[in-house]
């Protein structure tokens, strides 16, 4: 029995046709045809769907689709039903209000990329995704910050992301962050204050933090090919990346500031413009953080405003003392 075999009974009920033989005659079609579509064993062709669609009042899209479905073989009727689904709430959503047909729009857009293993955002739904992500992890996530500062209070990111990440540590999700900080950030007090707030911060969440000094850190060719492996692929060049599960990827391909505020001085609010999500294997392959979280001669892991103060002084001792060494 084939779910198209409905439409000729809504026909004949529709039309009061008593027999095959007036069925037949209303689709212009022989006999012996309607008796077996209208029995489930046969399917009909594009053009009579369409016109059974139309003496329906029904889009003839569904119909179209339907019939795909009924002789598709048993291992691709799924993806048929999908589609259907899909069209489905396409071919019914509301103009009203805006929001509607503004977010099936966008999910016909994300439909579109799933192709090519990949899903790119931008502007605040940028920022939203990463939340979602983090929503949907279930074992863990490695990630790597460059631009930090965007967990501040006030920035794009916080509460948010940071409320998600309670959260999916709560369940058991094993987070580690790595931030990575510059000598010229270490070199101005509020700076150094403001990244120790976002560690206890993301400490008190449940997050595994970790900690870096660039100018060290980029002596390894561990990070060497990483970093050169993200511009590669598009990624900006202060990189923020985070891996879920292993199995997905995120990394930031744009920044922007933004003005908030419309009365008296506004307030600059860092954004991701552009965000990349992708599944594809070679990504996950090549940018893949974890390796760094090993790196244990130049990555540390937070345990207090103490410690990371001592690792700031030996790193800034370090730096003043290369000239010496160059010469």
């Amino acid at each position: 029995m084939t779910e198209i075999s409905g439409y000729f009974e809504a026909i004949k009920d529709r039309y009061a046709l008593t027999s095959d033989y007036t069925l037949a005659e209303k689709l212009g079609i022989a006999q012996p045809d309607a008796n077996l579509m209208r029995r489930g064993l046969k399917v009909p062709k594009p053009e009579l769907c369409i016109k059974i669609a139309k003496l329906l009042d029904r889009n003839p899209v569904e119909l179209l689709l339907i019939a795909q479905k009924d002789k598709a073989p048993k291992q691709a009727k799924e993806y048929w039903t999908l589609a259907l689904t899909a069209v489905d709430v396409m071919l019914h959503v509301p103009k009203r209000p805006r929001y509607l047909p503004k977010k099936v729009e966008a999910i016909g857009r994300e439909l579109k990329q799933l192709e090519s293993q990949t899903l790119t955002y931008e502007g605040a739904a940028a920022n939203a995704e990463a939340v979602r992500l983090m929503e949907t992890a279930e074992q863990s996530v490695d990630a790597m910050m460059e631009r930090w500062n965007i967990w501040k209070k006030g920035e794009a990111l916080y509460p948010n992301y940071l409320l998600a990440n309670q959260a999916a540590a709560r369940r058991q999700v094993k987070i580690r962050r790595l931030l990575i900080l510059t000598q010229a950030q270490m070199q101005d007090s509020m700076t150094v204050s403001d990244a120790v707030n976002v560690m206890d911060d993301q400490q008190r969440a449940g997050v595994k933090v970790f900690y870096a000094f660039r100018e060290a850190l980029v002596q390894s060719p561990t990070f060497q090919r990483l970093e050169e492996d993200f511009r590669i692929h598009g990624a900006a060049e202060d990189m923020n990346t985070a891996m879920f599960d292993r199995e997905i990827l995120i990394f930031s391909q744009t920044y922007g500031t933004v003005p908030l505020g419309m009365v008296g001085t506004p307030t600059p609010i860092t954004m991701i413009n552009r965000l990349q999500i992708s599944w594809k294997p070679e990504m996950i392959r090549d940018l893949d953080p974890a390796p760094l979280f090993d790196m244990t001669r130049y990555v540390f892991e937070y345990e207090g405003v103490g410690s990371f103060r001592e690792q700031l002084a030996r790193f800034t001792r370090s730096m003043r003392e290369l000239p010496r060494r160059a010469v």
